[in-house]
């Protein structure tokens, strides 16, 4: 019984506490309330005349009633306490409407009190509901005694009087609980938002806590790519002071201009909503070096409705990570040289040695010929992917974007990494070559040199010379057949499936040190024979042709010529399209000759896109360089859909010097 009181009552009293918007909008319902009682005044006047009850009775009696909530407008403080004299001034009224309008429809006159009793929840307050409705109660009772007159236009008994009392009471009891619920869910809405607010600032502290304990950067960006106040202090202590309003791409730029740029364009295109959302999100910069730091971000959308509203970002420093990896690389490329020293230890050798001329070059810094250092690092690429060197062939990639995206030399910290990187590589594999060489004699070159000059100089030197000459000279077949090795790689990581290498050299002989560079840079032709040249298993069924490829690969001497060819019986070369492409590049087109010559134009390619292998349009540029500086021609013949050869004719002088022109090197 206590509880049920003690819950009744909680729900009648309303909390002592007044929020501001409640006393405001009391104020201003109080005034209207008793503006609203003032146009009684008239009304009732007219009641009275018109039923021939006394005007200006009518009128004392209005305006005396009218005197409660003026006085109480004035005086009180509390609009709450002014809020009940308005629901005691509101019967007081209806009594008066129900007198002064005593006739033929003094009964259906009750039904103002109803009306009255409803629109008091408009003062959000059971208590005004439970003073109208006492009020009426002892009016109704007071009247029908001493007045019967003034409350029944007929001689109506007691039961009459309570059935009014019950309707009244199942009024009240439906507008107290409106009341209640208007003061809960409107008028103390504040008191509920700051409730609420509280206990979202509690969360917020709570979530603040965790996000600057945790060693990831956590962060929000709105539509406009501005960072949300919530965030991890991680954040701040990589990022800088990124302040209330600060946008994210700008806080990037302060790291790296690149860095910024890149997510602000990629930041429009989700925005644009044009591309697909998983490939707008590829678009964002995934890694970033920040403060020493080798950093991936991850990217989140928030959707609000089928609009995405913000973008979470998560920054990880992955610096352990990114060397654990790399340290996981160093060790599976130092196990594959292993394993090909123990198959083609004179190739690996020749590879590192021709190489390291590479990366000299690249790195050492006297190298001023922009074009020569883009064909140097792209032919170093290629060939370090051949002997799967990824993580060199991986930072001559990130050298070639920077090349082209600045049109300047390499950065510096990307020439230090790579040579740093290939000297690690040299420490590494110089103990696996040199346990190669205990079964050779080694002759050092100053040793080399005194045993040739005897030749020449003694009765022998015809016999001796030549001998001498082939301890420099490596066979073209070894070469090419090393070459076809490479080939059959290349075609198994493009996903060709197995490629046929017919090796057609002969027992001719090249000083390897002469054409080094040659071969490397040769390299690039069979890499775009097997890339675009020869067609994937499918397509090659589709046009009949065997589900393998085949590649041709051949030298000899044809007078006083040396002969290097490279055929494929592939798709051949769509000279159409090498017309268009060399158009838009402004190149001549106007013979079969210049459409040779565009294809080893610097820069110049067919391709839509770059890839590991080709698209940069540097490759078979660096293969003109290689074979001009060997004073060699070279010529293309393709038929389209039957394939593409490939020949380089050099002077016969050029294939190894003479033992005075060695002297003298």
């Amino acid at each position: 019984m206590k509880e049920a009181l003690a819950t009744l009552m909680r729900v009648l009293c309303l909390p002592a506490e007044q929020t501001k918007f409640e006393t405001k909008y009391l104020r201003k319902v109080n005034r209207l309330a008793t503006l609203f009682f003032a146009l009684h005044v008239p009304a009732f006047v007219a009641v009275a005349y018109f039923n021939d009850t006394g005007p200006g009775t009518a009128l004392l009696l209005t305006l005396a009633v009218l005197v409660g909530p003026l006085v109480a407008t004035a005086s009180f403080r509390n609009p709450r306490h002014v809020s009940l004299v308005h629901g005691f001034t509101s019967m007081l009224m209806g009594g008066l409407l129900v007198h002064f309008g005593q006739g033929p429809v003094q009964i259906e006159m009750h039904f103002y009190f109803f009306a009255l009793l409803a629109m008091l929840s408009i003062f959000a307050n059971p208590m005004v509901v439970i003073v109208a409705a006492g009020t009426v109660t002892v009016h109704h009772l007071a009247l029908w005694y001493y007045l019967p007159k003034s409350v029944f236009n007929y001689d109506a008994p007691l039961w009459v009087v309570l059935v009014h009392a019950a309707f009244v009471v199942l009024e009240s009891v439906a507008t107290v609980y409106i009341s209640r619920s208007f003061f809960d869910n409107v008028i103390g809405l504040e008191r509920i938002v700051q409730a609420r607010t509280a206990a979202l600032d509690a969360k917020n502290q709570q979530m603040r806590l965790v996000m600057d304990n945790v060693d990831q950067g956590l962060l929000t960006v709105d539509r406009n790519g501005v960072i949300a106040t919530e965030r991890s202090a991680t954040v701040d202590q990589w990022l800088g002071d990124c302040s209330d309003g600060a946008a994210f791409g700008a806080c990037l730029s302060r790291i790296d201009p690149r860095y910024g740029d890149a997510f602000d364009a990629a930041f429009e295109q989700l925005q644009d909503g044009f591309l697909p959302l998983e490939v707008a999100l590829e678009q964002f910069p995934s890694k970033a070096i920040i403060d020493g730091r080798q950093c991936g971000l991850a990217y989140t959308p928030i959707f609000t409705g089928e609009e995405v509203s913000q973008l979470l970002i998560v920054v990880t420093d992955r610096t352990a990570v990114v060397a654990r990896q790399q340290l996981e690389q160093e060790q599976r490329e130092m196990m594959s040289l292993i394993e090909r020293s123990s198959q083609d230890r004179v190739g690996l050798a020749e590879f590192l040695r021709e190489a390291e001329v590479l990366v000299r070059t690249v790195t050492d810094g006297t190298c001023t010929d922009f074009d020569l250092l883009k064909r140097t690092v792209h032919t170093l690429k290629g060939n370090s992917m051949l002997f799967e060197l990824g993580s060199v062939a991986a930072i001559c990639e990130r050298v070639e974007d920077g090349m082209a995206e600045s049109g300047r030399s390499p950065d510096a910290s990307l020439v230090t990494e790579l040579a740093e990187r290939w000297q690690r590589l040299l420490d590494s594999v110089v103990v696996v070559l040199d346990s190669g060489t205990r079964d050779s004699i080694l002759v050092r070159p100053e040793q080399y040199r005194a045993l040739l000059e005897r030749a020449l100089a003694g009765p022998a030197g015809s016999e001796l010379t030549p001998l001498l000459l082939e301890l420099r000279l490596e066979q073209t077949r070894d070469r090419l057949e090393r070459v076809g090795d490479q080939a059959s790689r290349i075609a198994a990581r493009l996903g060709k499936g197995e490629l046929v290498v017919e090796v057609e050299g002969s027992e001719l002989q090249l000083d390897p040190s002469r054409w080094a560079p040659f071969w490397q840079d040769f390299i690039h032709i069979v890499r775009n024979a097997v890339d675009h040249g020869i067609e994937s298993e499918d397509e090659r069924l589709g046009r009949g042709k065997p589900a393998a490829g085949t590649l041709w690969l051949s030298t000899r001497q044809e007078d006083d010529q040396f002969v290097v060819r490279v055929r494929d019986d592939g798709r051949g070369i769509d000279w159409s399209r090498v017309r268009l492409k060399a158009e838009e590049r402004g190149l001549a087109v106007e013979t079969r000759a210049d459409l040779e010559a565009a294809l080893f134009f610097e820069g110049f390619t067919t391709s839509e896109q770059v890839t590991a292998y080709s698209g940069r349009g540097v490759g078979l540029s660096a293969v003109r360089a290689a074979t001009e500086a060997r004073s060699g021609e070279i010529s293309v013949s393709s038929q389209l859909g039957q394939g593409t050869t490939f020949e380089f004719r050099f002077p016969v002088s050029q294939m190894a010097p003479s033992p005075q022109e060695l002297l003298v090197a």
